[in-house]
């Protein structure tokens, strides 16, 4: 061999040993269910020699709720060794990091214990029924290896099955893959006697897999997922996933859902699925669930794109992410039939109200509410709705807004839909996330028109939302019903044992004037006892200016309060269509809810 391609093979061979890749495996673990304790192995090979530590960080939060969790706090047990077993000292340097002193270890396995029991956060659970984990609640990772490929063993408990969207590896019991950590933290694993439904839809496979009984029709639930999932991809054009599962816990305190990237964890109660009016519900819940796998899953705002477990990741965009996933979750399973305009149209009284009688409303725009998700939001104190607004309902009510917008100027050619549509394709997982100036650029590209006075005003502002005047471009009549207004506390109560406890206080009503306090426990009125149940009963049997007295105890200490009762600020109110419609009007009405005006 010449002595120049002799250089060269050396070149060759030292540049492929220098480059070659760790490889990441994770092992997971339940051998005492009932301990609540999953036992987790992260293991790393190839590690390059000139490396003498190591930073394995576990998430301080999960992906669809933007609040830290600090997952850390249910570590139990950590150690480190090479490939010789040989133990490595390690230090916590914050408190959701471990450096290990590798020595240049080509070789490092990580064990952990993990305390495990908060199901209905949808994080992590084990117990002697079953295992749910998502894993970005409890899989550590090295932030310069995330984008590495990683498979996942899980040794389930006795003749427990797994059920996830992670990639199968062929010839390999119970053991997945994933290309980079992004996709394991976003892939929730479920591990017991859970059934799976399998069924296709759209030339896609996708599973129903459930914990727990209940009155469920399984072959319903298919059939109108069946349809959620065509409305779905009429809309978006395409299904960004090859297998998706839909996850339900079927439990009395179940509720709420999560969306992952190609499944969603989702909870309900055992006996409510034969009741039409809670079974429209669930069925709301899993269309706005799926929506997310567009609208966050790929169509992400920059703040969290890509995720970054180990801090708040800002974000100004959740009233897109949340808001208006809500919007189109009644949209899409109206056009799934899964609903009627009827019922589109009865739920705007209550959402007109819920907007004008919310304190919060005045004092937070949609973006902030988004941004400050993560020190306001999810700690619900007892002044959260009097100072703070909810980007979900926020959101919800601006996608209603600029559709209706958006319709009236373009003369119904064109709607939101556009703009979802586009931004699905311009900003889409793998590109850049977007921000709410690119939402506003494509509104005024779709409408050929300025939105940037609609955005200072009810986006970025907290000017009130014009529901008259908005409606009326779908020929909807708003009009108050203040003869039917009942006097009010303006309290909301939670019965604990034999007393109704004040969950909160609206800023302005009767109570908070008379000083009743959240947290206080209202053991009587009138020298009656009274529970939530039959509280506002029986005030509304009452007259605007009567006089109450409530006997409260608070602090272990018996008080009275007096309380003049009036009638609440905020109308009720009602929609109807308009008696004389214009064409305009009827046409907007029509392409909006995709029904004929009768």
């Amino acid at each position: 061999m010449p002595q120049s391609s002799h250089l060269i093979v050396c070149f060759l061979l030292a540049t492929a040993m220098t480059t070659a890749q760790p490889s990441v495996t994770y092992k997971l673990g339940m051998s005492k269910p009932s301990t609540h304790i999953f036992e987790i192995e992260l293991n790393f090979d190839k590690l390059p020699s000139a490396d003498k530590e190591l930073d394995v960080k576990i998430p301080a939060w999960r992906t669809g709720r933007y609040f830290i969790f600090d997952f850390a706090g249910g570590v139990i047990e950590f150690s480190a060794h090479d490939g010789s077993k040989k133990a490595l000292a390690w230090q916590k340097t914050d408190k959701s990091t471990w450096r290990v002193l590798t020595n240049g270890a080509s070789a490092v396995s990580i064990r952990y214990t993990l305390y495990a029991n908060e199901f209905n956060q949808r994080t992590r659970g084990l117990n002697d029924e079953h295992a749910f984990l998502d894993p970005a609640a409890g899989m550590m990772y090295v932030e310069k290896h995330q984008n590495l490929p990683l498979t996942l063993t899980v040794t389930p408990y006795s003749n427990w099955h797994v059920t996830t969207g992670l990639d199968a590896v062929k010839g390999k019991s119970n053991t997945f893959a994933a290309p980079n950590y992004q996709v394991l933290a976003d892939s929730p694993i479920e591990v017991g006697n859970q059934k799976d439904f399998e069924f296709e839809a759209e030339g896609k496979k996708h599973v129903w897999m459930i914990y727990g009984e209940g009155n469920y029709d399984i072959r319903k639930i298919i059939e109108d997922t069946k349809k959620l999932v065509k409305a779905n991809k009429e809309f978006w054009g395409e299904l960004p996933y090859e297998r998706f599962i839909f996850m339900l816990h079927i439990t009395p305190s179940a509720g709420g859902g999560t969306e992952h990237l190609n499944s969603t964890i989702m909870g309900f109660q055992p006996f409510a699925f034969k009741d039409t009016n809670r079974y429209k519900g669930f069925l709301g819940l899993v269309s706005h669930e799926y929506f997310h796998t567009w609208n966050v899953k790929q169509l992400r705002p920059a703040g969290i794109h890509p995720y970054d477990f180990s801090k708040e990741a800002y974000t100004r965009e959740l009233w897109v992410a949340e808001g208006i996933t809500d919007y189109y979750g009644t949209l899409l399973a109206l056009r799934a039939g899964l609903t009627t305009p009827r019922d589109v149209v009865n739920q705007l009284p209550g959402l007109i109200q819920n907007d004008r009688q919310r304190p919060g409303n005045k004092l937070q725009s949609a973006t902030e509410s988004s941004f400050d998700a993560w020190v306001k939001y999810w700690r619900n104190t007892q002044q959260s709705y009097n100072t703070e607004s909810d980007y979900y309902d926020a959101g919800n009510k601006l996608g209603l807004f600029l559709d209706l917008e958006i319709r009236k100027r373009t003369n119904s050619q064109f709607s939101l839909d556009n703009v979802m549509k586009t931004m699905f394709q311009r900003f889409r997982l793998g590109t850049k996330g977007y921000k709410v100036e690119d939402i506003l650029a494509v509104c005024e590209e779709v409408s050929n028109s300025d939105f940037k006075e609609f955005f200072k005003n009810f986006v970025y502002g907290t000017t009130p939302l014009p529901w008259e005047d908005v409606l009326a471009y779908a020929g909807l009549d708003v009009s108050p019903q203040s003869s039917n207004l009942k006097p009010s506390l303006g309290i909301r109560t939670n019965d604990v044992g034999s007393v109704a406890r004040v969950q909160g206080v609206v800023a302005g009503s009767p109570a908070y004037e008379a000083g009743v306090d959240v947290n206080d426990d209202i053991v009587a009125m009138n020298g009656y006892r009274i529970r939530s149940a039959d509280l506002t009963a029986r005030i509304a049997e009452m007259n605007e200016g009567n006089e109450i007295k409530l006997t409260v105890m608070r602090d272990d200490k018996l008080r009275e309060i007096s309380v003049t009762l009036k009638k609440p600020e905020v109308s009720l109110y009602k929609v109807t269509k308009t008696i004389k419609p214009s064409d305009a009007q009827k046409a907007l009405y029509e392409a909006w809810l995709i029904t004929k005006w009768e």
